[in-house]
Formats: structure tokens, C-alpha cells, sequence
């Protein structure tokens, strides 16, 4: 199932919610620029990052890696420019919270996403330390949503909330979430490149799935693509 819904009665919200530096790796954030957030679940995250070269080198043993939430921070081969691009992975979760999730406001945030029928229209970005997501649902089901982040005193804020209105404009709104992940990494590391900068086996390790898999969502992806651009 792509990501386009045309159900009239959905609402489209856009929000943001502040995490601690604590949550986020705050010093690789301060210091670069969040190209694709690639993981976002309960457990934890995975993203791309791009930092400056000389930042780097001057910087990279100073940020925390390890620790309770598991933080790696590792340089992938490809260059872009005189920037270096990252592969930056954690927990939500220290090993105290891990013991008792149930108290912690980060946990139940990710798990109230969990329960309720909310449909992302693409994949959450992270600015600082806020996450923003776009999704639609039932007004019942964004009110029970945003009741609930208030009860549990996590801080948001609201960017759009408004009626739904499905559009055909973009050929990246038939591809699914991992599609579009997926194409947009390969993208970003050079795989369309001239000479090919990285290839399926590259991605499939940085996302943590085989090769194949990988493939197949490249495929169905430049798919979809391709037709839209041919048609019309």
C-alpha cells in the first residue's frame, strides 16, 4: 500500500515534539545536519547525517558513543564534497528506563503512535531536538492522540491541522514508507551516480536488511517513478 490516501474524512496534522539532549545524540546534532532519518520505532532510530569535514576530524573523538542508549556515530565510505556523511544509531531508552518503560514519557509517546490508526504521509525529520511528523487520521483519533501527549506533559506543538486533500502531484506519494527510504539513501550515497559511488549490499547493511530486499524496494520504487515520468 502506497502512502496517497483519499479518504475525505481523514485530517492531516503535522506536529513536533522536544526530546531531551539526552535522548538525542545533541553534540553530533550541534555539529551537523540531519540528512534522513531512516529508523524510527519504539526501540530506537537510525539516521543519515552529513557534517563537515573539518568538524569532523576535529570533533569525532569528543562525541559519546556507547553508553546506555547504545549511541554509534560511524563514518560511511561515501563523501560528499568536503562533508562527511554518518551513520548515526541509539536507544530511546537508558537501562534504567529500560527496566521500567511503563514511567518513562518517551516510551509512552512512541507506543500511543503504536496503538492509534494514524497513516504517515513521509518519514519523520528531526530538527535539533524535535522530531516532526506529518500523518493523517480521524479527528477523533488526532484528538486522543494529542489528549494523550498532554497527559503524559510531553511538549508539542501543532504545525498544521486541517482537512486532508489527497494529491497526485509527486510520484513519491505512491511509494511506500520503505520505499521512499530507501530510494532517498541510495540517492543520497551516490548510487545514481556516475561512477556508482555505492551499491544494494552498501544500503542493505546500513538498513539492516539483506540485499535482496533491498533491491526489490529499489526496483518497485524507480518503478512507480518511471511510469509517472513516461505517462505523462
Amino acid at each position: 500500500m502506497g502512502i496517497l490516501l483519499t479518504v475525505a474524512i481523514l485530517r492531516e496534522l503535522v506536529f513536533e515534539i522536544l526530546l531531551s539532549g539526552r535522548h538525542l545524540p545533541k553534540e553530533v546534532l550541534d555539529n551537523g545536519q540531519v540528512l534522513h532519518l531512516l529508523r524510527f520505532d519504539t526501540e530506537g532510530y537510525l539516521m543519515i547525517c552529513k557534517m563537515p569535514e573539518s568538524v569532523w576530524v576535529e570533533k569525532r573523538k569528543s562525541f559519546p558513543t556507547g553508553g546506555p542508549r547504545k549511541l554509534v556515530v560511524k563514518p560511511l565510505p561515501n563523501q560528499a564534497g568536503d562533508s562527511v556523511l554518518l551513520k548515526v544509531s541509539g536507544l530511546w531508552l537508558g537501562e534504567d528506563e529500560k527496566r521500567q518503560p511503563e514511567k518513562s514519557k518517551t516510551f509512552g509517546f512512541y507506543k500511543s503512535l503504536e496503538k492509534l490508526p494514524l497513516y504517515p504521509l513521509k518519514p519523520p525529520t528531526i530538527s535539533g531536538n524535535s522530531i516532526r511528523l506529518a500523518a493523517v487520521a480521524e479527528n477523533s483519533e488526532i484528538k486522543q492522540l494529542l489528549s494523550r501527549l498532554k497527559e503524559m506533559g510531553i511538549a508539542f506543538k501543532v504545525i498544521k491541522l486541517d482537512n486532508f486533500e489527497a494529491s497526485n502531484d509527486s510520484p513519491l506519494l505512491q511509494l511506500t514508507l520503505q520505499q521512499l527510504r530507501i530510494l532517498r539513501l541510495a540517492q543520497t550515497l551516490g548510487y545514481y551516480d556516475i561512477p556508482r559511488k555505492t551499491n544494494t549490499e552498501d544500503l542493505a547493511r546500513i538498513v539492516g536488511m539483506d540485499k535482496g530486499t533491498v533491491g526489490e524496494h529499489l526496483r518497485r520504487a524507480e518503478k512507480h517513478v518511471f511510469e509517472d515520468l513516461l505517462s505523462s
